[in-house]
């Protein structure tokens, strides 16, 4: 098996924001072996990196799925809002993007859900949920930070749904 100098493997750590996770790692002194560990985790990063196609007439949008933070609705068009805060408007429905979603990711992939008429969001970025208040805040924790409203009935079951899935993932 072929594994990168560690120069190489440095210089991907950098482009991929794993610079601390690198200086903590090669300070064990397991140099080889962490090395290894890391071209390991960058192969599999590269192999499973999805990507979002959303093609119409003569506009192609292409984004990496863990970058999606939401989808709204604005009548027979779409906004498409990034973690980088960007927007872009298409024009395709809400129903046509879902769609869209459920193609080109599997299940085990997809990290989206519909809420209500509106709305389809990415739920590794909810930050917070009010359902008195119909709020839904969503945020990468590094100044994407973006207040949405949704009805109380989604919210509701929204937190639900998170709460049952937090703590499935915490049995593991």
């Amino acid at each position: 098996m072929y594994v990168p100098s560690g120069n190489l493997v440095y210089q991907h750590c950098l482009q991929l924001r794993f610079h601390t996770l690198y200086i903590h790692l090669v300070q064990l002194g397991k140099r080889e072996i962490i090395l290894l560990k890391i071209w390991v985790t960058l192969h599999k990063i590269i192999i499973m990196d999805k990507h979002i196609i959303i093609s119409k007439g003569t506009e192609l949008l292409r984004i990496p799925a863990e970058c999606l933070m939401f989808v709204s609705s604005d009548g027979n068009y779409s906004n498409v809002t990034t973690i980088d805060g960007r927007t872009k408007l298409i024009s395709l429905q809400l129903g046509q993007v879902e769609d869209m979603l459920q193609e080109q990711l599997s299940d085990a992939d997809s990290n989206f859900i519909r809420l209500g008429r509106s709305l389809i969001i990415n739920i590794n970025y909810i930050y917070f949920i009010d359902t008195s208040k119909q709020e839904l805040i969503l945020s990468n924790c590094k100044g994407s930070y973006h207040i949405l409203s949704a009805s109380r009935e989604v919210l509701i079951k929204l937190k639900a749904y998170m709460e049952t899935t937090t703590r499935r993932g915490d049995e593991r």
